[in-house]
C-alpha cells in the first residue's frame, strides 16, 4: 500500500477567491455604469444635435427662398427701370429735336412757326426753356448751353427710371444678406453634424478617456453652434 500525500486546502484561500471575484464583479460594475451613463448623456447630445440640424436646415431653406423672392423684384425693378429710362431717353431726343425746330425758326425770325413750336412744348422743355431764355443766353457767356442742362427740365420717366434703380438696388441688397444667411445657416448644419459623429462614437472605444472626451468634444461643438445660431435672424415661415 503507497503513501498517497492528500493537500488539505488552506483555510484562507476560499476567502481570498471571493475577495478577488468581488474586485472584479466591482470594476465590471463601474465599467458597466460609466458606460450607461456615457450612452445616456450620448443620446441626449444626438437628440439636441439632430434637432438643431433641421432647425438650421429649416432656416436654410427659408432664407434660400425669401433670396428667390428678392432676386425675382429685382430683375423685375431693373427692367422696369430700362422701360422708363428708353422712354426718358425717347422723349428726349423729340424734345431736343422740337427745340431745333424751333431755334431754328427763331433765328430766321420766322415767329408764326416759332410760336407754333413753343406752344405745342411738353410743359418740362417749356418751363426749362422760359428760365434758359432769362438768363439771356445770346448775350450772356456764362449762360447754361441749352435748356435740357437746366434744373428745371425733369422728365417723370427719367425719375421714374431713378425711382426703379433704386427699388432694384434695394431688392439686390436683401438678396445678397438672405443668401449670406442662408449659407450661414448651411454651414452650422455641417457643425451639428460633427456633433453628431463624436457623440456617436463615444463609447465605442476600450478606452475610458477617449470615450470620455468625445463627449465632452461632442458637447462643446454643439453648444457653441447654439450660441453661434442664436446671433442669426430667424424666420417663423
Amino acid at each position: 500500500m503507497s503513501d498517497q500525500t492528500t493537500i488539505e486546502p488552506s483555510a484562507d484561500e476560499p476567502s481570498i477567491h471571493s475577495s478577488f471575484s468581488q474586485r472584479i464583479l466591482s470594476q465590471e460594475e463601474q465599467v458597466s455604469r460609466f458606460d450607461r451613463w456615457v450612452e445616456f448623456f450620448s443620446a441626449v447630445v444626438l437628440a439636441l444635435a439632430t434637432v438643431a440640424t433641421a432647425w438650421c436646415a429649416y432656416q436654410s431653406t427659408l432664407w434660400g427662398g425669401d433670396e428667390t423672392k428678392f432676386r425675382s423684384a429685382a430683375n423685375s425693378a431693373t427692367i422696369k427701370a430700362s422701360q422708363f429710362s428708353s422712354a426718358a431717353l425717347q422723349q428726349a431726343s423729340l424734345h431736343a429735336n422740337l427745340f431745333v425746330q424751333w431755334a431754328t425758326a427763331y433765328s430766321e425770325q420766322n415767329d408764326l412757326l416759332a410760336n407754333f413750336l413753343y406752344q405745342r412744348f411738353p410743359p418740362a422743355l417749356k418751363s426749362a426753356t422760359d428760365v434758359w431764355l432769362a438768363t439771356k443766353p445770346l448775350q450772356n457767356p456764362e449762360a447754361p448751353s441749352s435748356p435740357f442742362v437746366m434744373p428745371e427740365y425733369q422728365l417723370a420717366e427719367r425719375a421714374e427710371a431713378a425711382r426703379w434703380e433704386a427699388e432694384a438696388s434695394a431688392q439686390w441688397e436683401k438678396a445678397n444678406d438672405a443668401d449670406e444667411i442662408a449659407d450661414r445657416y448651411v454651414l452650422l448644419t455641417v457643425v451639428f453634424a460633427s456633433v453628431l459623429f463624436f457623440a456617436g462614437i463615444a463609447g465605442k472605444f476600450q478606452s475610458r478617456l477617449i470615450d470620455l472626451a468625445m463627449l465632452v468634444l461632442s458637447v462643446l461643438v454643439l453648444l457653441v453652434g447654439v450660441v453661434i445660431s442664436a446671433t442669426f435672424p430667424i424666420q417663423l415661415g
